[in-house]
């Protein structure tokens, strides 16, 4: 059964039945303790040292930490009314197990309101012997300093032992007062990096490096609302920040500052005093290194804010596109990655750094064909777009093996200002933009065969025989990657789509049905007929083609306009008539 101090906080477990390899009757490690209820030494506290090659878990699965075979301490309780809280202090991230005088097992690592200290309360104690093992969490920690606290009152979190940093002591480096606003922004002291004790004790169990016991500065710091404080250092080495705010809250990074240099930026800071400790990520020798203390930025670089800025010139240029381009895809090579944390520009589930202009701007004339943007590199890069009514479109995998794509079903017509970044703050990297109507990146390869179930590209129309006017006109763009030769028919000739340009449901009267093109280029026609027979045609009149149907079928009819040849788009003018072939 499973005991919950609170919300989010670590669990007490009450286990029953579980294979031990502890052996609860060892003689403790550090003796024994007999205590009855209402004890004038409240706590009574008995100093041990944590840890031991046992993991916890062979306990349980519930249980945590590394203990030794035998309790590390004994308690004979004669039971009143009132609860029993054992409970650990230490500098180290420990944790509790307990055997209860009727054999039950419990567990805790972090109690609440006692950051990494563990706590387990008895609501309704019994009279008997508690088996008491105190571990480290983690493995391979030695055997660290500890008291364990008995009361029938409530956690504590004394430790005579501790070494943990101690923003009391005078500090290695000296002190600094200033004032918002300071003149000769920023202000440098030199510091020695390093110390014998882990970054994480007594901070929160969330920092890094090894430092000294006492601070290295004191900053005394009169706030107001007008400014932020950045901390920071520069070193040769690779350093940490360890920071105790006026308020008690502890700050900590490594390599904030960029190039192993650690720094924190503090919002809204509260006015008083900050021990700062610089640390040494590895251990090792002191470090020489240099502290900054700075209104504007890190190191005193101005902090500019991350702006994504459409309106800057493209760093490589714009294209204009109409639906059904040729080629297709449209690529570019280019350069992916900036200096802009994308998050911080615009937030949202946007990633990755690029530069502030765009990379790339497309002016495109839709049609009713999707929109694929995409980028394909040997790194890890994202995809920022700027679409035609301004919303901001963003992707890091879209497009598979860690390339991005942004896809739109209904595209706009309009300028769509493109970035492509890379996912970490890292140098440039070679990336090929995508722009596509057919699929992301390269995946499109062509048809070897045309796709009359696909939407037309250029629409659709329902006549019936007699249509008036007549011819039915509609304005295309002829051409595509697809050979019809090998798509269709060996007897048709020219490049198409996989899509049909335009189909045509046709209900016939008396008449005979003529579909023509013309153009200024050498285009072909390619046409599906109601019973499924490909007919097609080059040159009928010039070198504009022309297909003739004197029996015309009810049906739909898939029409394809192609260019003679490989790699061309052209305007066309696609004429339905029951009349003639176009002029």
């Amino acid at each position: 059964m499973t005991y919950k101090w609170a919300a989010g906080a670590a669990a007490v477990i009450l286990l029953g039945g579980a294979a031990q390899a502890q052996d609860v009757n060892a003689a403790p490690a550090y003796g024994s303790v007999t205590l009855s209820a209402g004890f004038a030494q409240d706590p009574t506290s008995v100093g041990v040292q944590a840890g031991g090659a046992i993991n916890g878990g062979s306990i349980d699965f519930a249980c945590s930490g590394y203990i030794s075979h035998q309790p590390s301490l004994n308690l004979q309780y004669n039971a009143g009314n009132l609860p029993l809280f054992i409970s650990g202090a230490s500098d180290a991230d420990t944790t509790l197990i307990v055997n209860a005088p009727d054999g039950s097992w419990h567990c805790n690592d972090d109690a609440p309101g006692q950051g990494l200290n563990p706590g387990i309360e008895f609501s309704s104690p019994q009279s008997g012997v508690y088996n008491v093992w105190v571990g480290t969490l983690s493995a391979g920690n030695g055997y660290e300093p500890t008291m364990v606290h008995i009361s029938e009152l409530g956690f504590s979190s004394e430790n005579a032992y501790s070494r943990a940093p101690n923003a009391a002591l005078q500090p290695n480096s000296g002190a600094l007062s200033l004032r918002a606003g300071f003149s000769d922004d920023p202000r440098r002291i030199a510091v020695r990096a390093g110390g014998d004790l882990d970054g994480n004790r007594g901070t929160g169990g969330y920092c890094w490096g090894e430092i000294s016991e006492a601070p290295d500065v004191w900053l005394n710091y009169s706030a107001n609302n007008q400014y932020d404080l950045y901390l920071s250092m520069e070193s040769d080495y690779d350093t940490t920040l360890i920071v105790q705010g006026p308020d008690g809250s502890w700050h900590c990074d490594d390599d904030g500052a960029e190039d192993l240099n650690p720094g924190i930026h503090l919002t809204d800071p509260v006015a008083g005093r900050y021990a700062i400790w610089a640390g040494r990520y590895s251990g090792g020798t002191l470090a020489d290194a240099t502290l900054f203390v700075s209104e504007t930025g890190f190191r005193g670089e101005i902090d500019v804010p991350a702006v994504l800025d459409f309106s800057l010139p493209a760093n490589y240029g714009s294209v204009s596109l109409q639906a059904g381009f040729i080629p297709d895809p449209h690529n570019l090579a280019l350069q992916a990655g900036g200096d802009v944390e994308i998050y911080e520009a615009l937030g949202q589930n946007c990633r990755g750094f690029s530069t502030t202009a765009p990379d790339y701007n497309l002016n495109y004339s839709a049609g009713t064909l999707d929109l694929y943007i995409s980028a394909t590199s040997n790194a890890d890069t994202t995809l920022v777009v700027n679409s035609p009514d301004g919303s901001w479109h963003c992707d890091d995998d879209g497009a598979g093996n860690l390339n991005p794509g942004v896809h739109f079903d209904r595209p706009a017509s309009g300028v769509y200002n493109i970035w492509v970044g890379t996912y970490g703050e890292i140098q440039p990297e070679n990336a090929t933009l995508h722009i596509s109507e057919l699929a992301f990146g390269d995946e499109y390869q062509g048809s070897d065969a045309l796709d009359y179930t696909m939407d037309a590209s250029f629409g659709s129309v329902a006549l019936t025989g007699g249509f008036s006017p007549d011819p039915h006109a509609v304005n295309i763009l002829a051409g595509g990657p697809v050979a019809a030769e090998s798509a269709a028919d060996s007897m048709c000739r020219g490049y198409v789509s996989a899509a049909p340009d335009y189909e045509l449901t046709f209900t016939p009267g008396s008449l005979d049905l003529f579909i023509s093109v013309l153009s200024d280029a050498d285009t072909t026609l390619v046409i599906n007929d109601p019973n499924g027979n490909w007919v097609c045609n080059d040159d009928n009149n010039g070198l504009n083609p022309g297909i003739h149907f004197d029996m015309p079928a009810a049906g739909t009819y898939d029409i394809w306009v192609g260019t003679y040849r490989e790699g061309l788009s052209a305007d066309a003018r696609l004429e339905i008539s029951e009349l003639g072939f176009a002029d």
